[in-house]
């Protein structure tokens, strides 16, 4: 029998598994490109979208309007609405902070247990994302040398193992460290947050004619993760206190760091708003200051409120779906593509697809009942929802299959 101190800390594993599943959620409503989804509103300043869709989706679909209407690009570019590009924050947009930030959080965990060998670990473990980054996107878009949300965590997780060397004021003099230098560069310089031409193709290996910088950009651009850094960084913090397993202490640090953060992060972000410097506003794509400290000081919060729900009340009659994903992270994130690549050859994936196409028809003849075909056919509204929930319920099927026949994929 384990002693209390040894004990697993489950909300780590919870976190982790509601931050996937809201991920598996978002990415099917993004690949099925479901439009008119509910609680459509403006998001912390955005121009109106549902929070289902990342905020930055509400300026293409506007631009998409107005061209459409007959207005030229630079005209769209002169209207008001132009400024609160990529401006916001939704649900959507919480998914890649808080994977991030648990990856910080569990840094004093895995140092604690490589010992010697963590910085052997480290870099090996670094390395590894960056490549598995590069294959992932390459096996949906082609061999090139994208820049996605895995290598974003491999510099962020090498970033904030190093500032594990650093005293805990030292930590929070780097975390405002590299968001300073983010804010002057993204003020002051032209190329870091627009480096190449976003009007040339993709380089692929299939396309060599292609644009060598616009694989760097799929995400957010190599060197604008030191942003995701210094999320990472405050997710070490909270980790220094998870890593003594006493619940006051982690209780204490989650809701004070999350207030700090979250405080400090929108105030910057309403000064932007008020300023019209929305360079300083939440911004997901350029990954702005305001965007990591107030994501950050959520999900200190957020993971606050878990552990509080599943370590210390014992309530855990609802978390086995989550912990689930939880705990076979990597690999459910890559059974994302290997799903899709499967459903496709079983010809099952023009189903959860939001436009109609000869697959979808040809279900929607089967039974001439219009709920029916509203059902395959209408992927708006609260229905949209419906199937992305589907989607991602069959991911979950997938993983739980691995887990059961004890088959993890850990780095």
């Amino acid at each position: 029998m384990e002693k209390p101190g040894n004990e697993r800390i489950e909300a780590i594993d919870v976190f982790r598994g509601l931050t996937i599943f809201l991920m598996f959620f978002v990415i099917a409503i993004g690949a099925g490109e479901y439009r008119d989804l509910p609680h459509k509103t403006s998001w912390f300043g955005s121009l109106p979208i549902s929070t289902w869709n990342h905020a930055d989706i509400a300026w293409e679909r506007f631009a998409e309007e107005k061209y459409e209407s007959g207005l030229t690009q630079t005209e769209i570019l002169t209207l008001p609405e132009a400024k609160l590009k990529n401006v916001g924050l939704t649900i959507t947009d919480l998914v890649a902070p808080f994977f991030i930030f648990i990856v910080g959080l569990c840094l004093p965990l895995s140092r604690s247990r490589h010992g010697r060998e963590w910085w052997t670990h480290v870099l090996s473990r670094t390395v590894k994302l960056i490549l598995l980054g590069v294959l992932y996107i390459s096996l949906i878009l082609g061999l090139s040398w994208w820049w996605g949300i895995l290598q974003a965590i491999g510099i962020s997780y090498f970033i904030a193992a190093v500032s594990l060397k650093l005293s805990r004021r030292g930590r929070w003099i780097a975390v405002f460290t590299l968001l300073g230098f983010h804010m002057i560069m993204s003020h002051f310089t032209h190329w870091w947050l627009a480096f190449g031409d976003i009007s040339d193709p993709f380089f692929r290996i299939s396309s060599l004619y292609g644009s060598m910088a616009r694989p760097l950009r799929i995400h957010c651009l190599p060197w604008v993760s030191i942003s995701y850094g210094a999320l990472t960084i405050i997710g070490v913090m909270l980790g220094e206190a998870v890593v003594t397993k006493d619940p006051k202490r982690i209780l204490s640090d989650s809701f004070r760091l999350g207030t700090v953060f979250m405080a400090i992060g929108y105030a910057l972000h309403k000064t932007g708003l008020l300023t019209g410097q929305t360079g300083l506003c939440f911004n997901k794509p350029d990954v702005t200051a305001s965007y990591s400290l107030f994501t950050a000081g959520l999900a200190c919060i957020v993971f606050g409120i878990i552990y509080w729900i599943v370590d210390v009340k014992k309530f855990k009659g609802w978390i086995f779906p989550f912990k689930e994903l939880g705990l076979n992270a990597l690999l459910a994130y890559f059974m994302q593509i290997v799903m899709r690549i499967f459903f496709r050859a079983l010809h099952l994936e023009p189903l959860f697809a939001g436009k109609e196409n000869d697959m979808l028809l040809q279900w929607a003849s089967l039974w001439s009942w219009q709920g029916w075909q509203a059902f395959l056919l209408d992927k708006t509204g609260y229905n949209g929802l419906f199937w992305a929930l589907l989607w991602s319920v069959c991911l979950w099927f997938c993983v739980y299959a691995f887990n059961k026949r004890n088959i993890y994929w850990k780095l």
